[in-house]
């Protein structure tokens, strides 16, 4: 009875924490219900756990947990402390404010909170939290599409997409790798057990339909086709027949698009004049001509709360990361060559030896890196926070290794679920 009571608490209590991570009511341009000084909130309770099962646990760590701070501890130093330094050595901007401006960055410590409340839980569990978390993003933005909710933006300024909502947006894709993958694999890629194709699929394909009408992302979208790719291959096959008849309806009479309001103008733009805008295109412009200007000096990043950041100098539409890897290059200067190899190697070795099976970590990973000149990699922890949660849980739920040789067990061995992690 007090597993059990353990148990239900934990659902509750990482169930809420689950809707924080992704920032369902995070505020932002393109959140309607977003709430001012939430994500803020969240990121305080991450540091403070950390710190509090820091000291209770330093005599004894478990090497997930130990794994884990070495990442978190070169992210903050590497891409919080340097860019916070060189604003400072290049604008004169104070060290506080370059540390407050890439506090994105510290999400990586939501790890901690996440992973040992995931414990209390079983594999389905965890999964079926994540869907259910984004099944209540997506009615959310449904919700917000349809204007049966209040706008609590104060501006709405993209109007070549009206109607667009985009709360939770992290949990809506997570949920989609998810039952994409169960809809083609039909195992889980945590614990191997088996898991429904059919009722994974009508989920799939209902997030993506909020991808495409509601949150109208092109980046998701090409980020969701990678994936699926990647993750599926040979057993593409099926998903995309079913995926085909559920559409045909909508090819061959197009009008019903617009009958269900898929912004029909802005995909046929998209199209005719590419997947991003100009705003883009200037950013990019503006840290070249920067770089060749200064010999590619370290610039770091300036914050708003400082003689309103970047816009005295490049305009109100200069935000590094929105331009990925060239506001990381901004940052670091000639240093990239090393910071950059350096840090998605030690992403790919940490998460190797949290669980020698990358197979679903790997393919979410290589499908955000096609949009990397478009989004930060390094810049939102969040989603690497994450992804390693769900490594650490594959080894502590005894998944099976896939491509790796298992050994007999020796006499006595405790059965998969119950392995000591090496301390």
């Amino acid at each position: 009875m007090p597993g059990t009571l353990i148990n239900r608490l934990s659902f509750l209590a990482l169930g809420g924490l689950m809707v924080l991570q992704f920032g369902v009511f995070e505020q932002s341009p393109t959140n309607p219900v977003g709430i001012r000084y939430v994500g803020e909130m969240y990121l305080a309770i991450c540091l403070g756990f950390f710190a509090l099962f820091t000291l209770s646990t330093w005599h004894r760590p478990q090497r997930d947990y130990r794994l884990l701070m070495g990442f978190c501890l070169f992210s903050t130093a590497v891409f919080v402390g340097l860019p916070a330094v060189f604003a400072q050595l290049f604008w004169g901007q104070p060290l506080v404010y370059g540390l407050i401006e890439e506090r994105r960055v510290l999400y990586c410590f939501s790890a901690f909170l996440v992973l040992y409340l995931a414990k209390r839980l079983n594999a389905t569990q965890f999964e079926n939290l994540i869907i259910l978390v984004g099944l209540l993003s997506a009615l959310l933005c449904w919700l917000s599409y349809f204007k049966m909710l209040p706008d609590l933006r104060e501006e709405v300024k993209d109007l070549s997409r009206p109607g667009r909502a985009s709360t939770g947006a992290g949990a809506i894709f997570f949920g989609y790798f998810i039952c994409i993958y169960f809809a083609g694999r039909g195992r889980s890629f945590i614990d191997g057990q088996l898991r429904p194709k059919l009722r994974h699929g009508l989920l799939a394909l209902f997030f993506l339909a909020t991808i495409v009408v509601v949150l109208q992302t092109r980046q998701l979208i090409v980020v969701c086709l990678v994936f699926t790719i990647l993750a599926l291959r040979a057993r593409l096959v099926g998903p995309a027949l079913f995926g085909a008849i559920i559409i045909a309806p909508l090819i061959l009479y197009p009008h019903l698009l617009e009958t269900l309001g898929f912004n029909l103008d802005f995909y046929a733009r998209s199209v005719q004049e590419g997947p991003t805008d100009n705003v883009r295109e200037n950013t990019i412009s503006q840290i070249i001509n920067h770089l060749q200007l200064y010999n590619g000096l370290p610039s770091g990043s300036l914050s708003l709360m400082w003689n309103d950041g970047f816009k005295p100098i490049f305009g109100d539409y200069f935000f590094l990361s929105d331009v990925g890897i060239f506001g990381t290059v901004f940052r670091f200067g000639f240093l990239s060559i090393l910071v950059i190899p350096i840090g998605l190697a030690i992403h790919y070795l940490v998460a190797r030896k949290l669980s020698r099976d990358l197979e679903f970590t790997l393919a979410v990973f290589l499908a955000f890196m096609t949009i990397w000149p478009l989004q930060g990699l390094f810049e939102y922890q969040g989603t690497a926070a994450l992804l390693f949660v769900m490594q650490a849980l594959k080894t502590y739920h005894g998944a099976p290794q896939y491509g790796v040789v298992i050994l007999p067990e020796r006499p006595g061995a405790l059965p998969p679920g119950r392995q000591v992690l090496p301390v």
